[in-house]
């Protein structure tokens, strides 16, 4: 099978020695944990808050009712959030990033109040996907009807310092390993024109395949990178040390609050 974690979307990992850590687990208990977006899709925008658990608990991480959610540009607009479902907070009105402003999460929850920033970059300048049959991949025995390889094309400016995020879609299914797999890269590996990079992942006959490419900021690929570390950090002689994921909340929350333009690209497979 071929491997997906191929350059482009590797994930980084930090070679050290072993090394005994201590950590304060009633620390990690009940953080604020927050998972929020703004796009430059027309649409509600929403914010998930949660609690962190404590280590070795099982189950689903408690939610956040109650809170007072908003977000502010710096163009003096505000846009207020209501609580659609419990821990799930969406925007009273749809809107759309602007590139070019900067976006502030507020929240007031429990008592305390936290507050993230980012800026809303360029689209990416998306151009078409195509595919075509791995001979290889056909005689794998593991899954002999998945081995069409889908090929993206598109046009990355080496004017501007830009970062990525990718998601890769089969029919509708995000495809990230159960959340254990995470694609991101800096414009430095694609090096201008894109022409025919092949997906992480292979089709079959009449699958629909789909990509979303997030222009990223600077922080943000910082926590992506901080969050594929440790999601690869497996305990080994050789894994990199347990870390602090980087986040852009403010008031001792984690998560990271995520402002980003999403170009799409959508192929239906043929026979």
């Amino acid at each position: 099978m071929k491997n997906i974690l191929f350059a482009l979307f590797a994930l980084l990992s930090l070679l050290a020695c072993e090394k005994t850590i201590q950590l304060d687990l009633e620390q990690l208990d009940g953080v604020l944990i927050v998972e929020g977006s703004v796009n430059n899709q027309y649409q509600p925008q929403s914010v998930k808050l949660s609690k962190s658990r404590s280590f070795g608990s099982t189950g689903k991480a408690p939610v956040v009712s109650g809170a007072m959610v908003r977000v502010k540009d710096d163009a003096n607009h505000e846009f207020r959030f209501v609580e659609k479902e419990p821990g799930l907070y969406v925007s009273e009105q749809a809107f759309a990033g602007v590139a070019g402003r900067t976006y502030t999460l507020l929240i007031e929850a429990e008592g305390k109040t936290y507050s993230a920033s980012d800026k809303m970059n360029h689209i990416v300048d998306y151009d078409s996907l195509t595919y075509r049959l791995d001979e290889q991949e056909m005689k794998d025995p593991e899954d002999s009807s998945r081995f069409y390889e889908v090929l993206l094309y598109v046009k990355e400016p080496q004017e501007t310092e830009d970062f990525y995020l990718f998601n890769f879609y089969r029919n509708g299914k995000l495809e990230n390993d159960e959340g254990r797999t995470i694609y991101f890269s800096e414009d430095k590996l694609l090096n201008g024109r894109v022409d025919g990079l092949p997906f992480p992942i292979y089709y079959a006959a009449h699958d629909e395949a789909k990509i979303e490419i997030l222009n990223i900021s600077r922080n943000a690929y910082k926590f992506y990178s901080d969050l594929a570390a440790n999601l690869g950090n497996d305990g080994g002689m050789f894994s990199g040390q347990p870390a602090n994921v980087y986040t852009n909340l403010s008031g001792g929350a984690r998560g990271y609050f995520l402002v980003a333009p999403v170009a799409t690209g959508v192929l239906k497979l043929d026979e």
